[in-house]
């Protein structure tokens, strides 16, 4: 990949491991640090929990806005339906099989999203599955087995249809046979891990990111901002179920009811990030307002 050029917005989007931001800040103090003069915009288009279909659902209110000139996708591990490699053998290929289709199907939808945007696209293989490190939570059985085939379509398609290409996936499992880069749950990188990862995508520019740092306290506390953007996000996503036609008084009462009265998904999780909902809402278009002005006054 060439690194991106003068005046770029560039979009990263994908799933629970783009939404941490932590592999994006490093790049964004990397280009900052060493490429002030080109003055790149960088936002996060995550969603904790999303798949293809999440994306294409929220593009119009999420990333369309935005009006990006160079996309970096990767996601793929919610797509993949890996909880179905703990059903019954009868059932579990038919809806793994299934599962991959509809990738492929919705990868398709959103190329074409961005390509009618005429936005320069740059397709990430999903970070592997940690099927084999140490942990107490048991792992789901042939989940390394399940993403690498993703990544490799990801390359194929990748190849056959002239996309850029950042290979997470090799690069990680590489990296992953000297020194522990994953959580418990075998799914997300550590702080490490996700400097690998920053690693890993400038090095396809041809950079070199350099030993592990800090981040620098402007870019940390951007790096907080947009965790209360995207946090806001995955709610409504989880909770609100991409409903985007409701008013944001609506959606806060929404939320307010779900914690009064929990239906649908629950978990401490979902129940952290309503609670925080109700306090990030009402500010949201000032967080927006914030993550836009720091990228464009540089």
């Amino acid at each position: 990949m060439n690194r991106f050029p003068q005046n770029a917005r560039v979009c990263f989007v994908g799933d629970s491991i783009t939404h941490n931001n932590r592999f994006v800040a490093h790049i964004v103090a990397y280009y900052r640090k060493h490429f002030p003069e080109l003055k790149v915009e960088f936002y996060n288009c995550g969603i904790s929990g999303g798949t293809l279909t999440t994306t294409l659902n929220s593009f119009d209110e999420d990333i369309a806005p935005l009006c990006p000139t160079h996309v970096v996708l990767m996601i793929g591990i919610n797509d993949s339906n890996r909880s179905a490699l703990k059903g019954a053998p009868e059932q579990k290929y038919e809806t793994l099989k299934n599962a991959f289709e509809q990738y492929k199907i919705n990868l398709d939808k959103f190329c074409q999203r961005i390509k009618d945007m005429g936005a320069a696209l740059t397709l990430c293989t999903p970070a592997p599955y940690a099927e084999y490190i140490e942990s107490d939570e048991e792992p789901f059985r042939g989940g390394s087995a399940l993403l690498l085939g993703y990544a490799d379509y990801v390359k194929a398609y990748a190849k056959e249809n002239g996309y850029n290409l950042c290979d997470y996936h090799s690069y990680m499992t590489k990296a992953m046979q000297t020194e522990s880069l994953y959580r418990p749950d075998r799914v997300h990188p550590l702080p490490r891990g996700q400097y690998y990862m920053a690693k890993c995508f400038l090095e396809f520019q041809g950079l070199d990111l350099g030993d592990e740092a800090e981040l620098p306290e402007d870019i940390a506390k951007w790096n907080e901002i947009v965790a209360k953007v995207r946090d806001t996000i995955a709610t409504e996503h989880f909770i609100l179920e991409d409903d985007f036609t409701t008013t944001d008084e609506q959606r806060i009462k929404a939320i307010k009811n779900y914690l009064e009265n929990p239906t649908g998904p629950s978990s401490e999780y979902f129940t952290q990030l309503a609670k925080a909902y109700q306090v990030n809402k009402p500010h949201q278009e000032e967080y927006k307002k914030f993550v836009i002005d720091f990228m464009k006054n540089q």
